[in-house]
């Protein structure tokens, strides 16, 4: 089973956020990791947003072990790149109004690594409730 990851899953593992037991399971359980290239844009700046926000409790020692701890989390993915060409398929589908632009992104690499494997082979890994609605319905797995 390749498992598609998402920021919700990866942030809950590095901000000792309430699901974090079960993101660090769903995570140690997989043994195929992909996502796009997306996904390290997006855990960095909201990693780095959470500390600018909550700066005057947080130290820059929790900062910089979380930026190694996901650091590492990161060499563990397969990433996609995100393509003219892949942008241009993703216009072409009006399915992808159903969730918000960078949902959107990860929904349209998980077909892309779909339409090589196997739709029933990917399984999407998510704590985002509408993103997993609308894998469901494109017949993904969800976790």
């Amino acid at each position: 089973m390749i498992n598609y990851f998402d920021s919700s899953l990866v942030l809950a593992i590095l901000l000792d956020e309430k699901q974090k037991t079960e993101a660090y399971s769903i995570w140690k359980n997989s043994p195929f990791r992909v996502s796009s290239i997306l996904l390290k844009i997006e855990t960095d700046i909201s990693l780095k947003r959470f500390y600018k926000r909550n700066e005057n409790r947080l130290n820059i020692d929790g900062l910089t072990k979380r930026k190694i701890q996901l650091s590492e989390l990161m060499n563990d993915v397969f990433f996609n790149d995100i393509t003219e060409s892949f942008a241009n398929s993703m216009i072409q589908n009006d399915f992808f109004a159903n969730c918000k632009s960078l949902d959107a992104i990860h929904i349209a690499t998980a077909l892309d690594i779909s339409e090589k494997y196997g739709r029933n082979e990917v399984c999407i890994c998510s704590f985002d409730k509408n993103m997993l609605k609308v894998a469901k319905e494109l017949g993904f797995e969800t976790n």
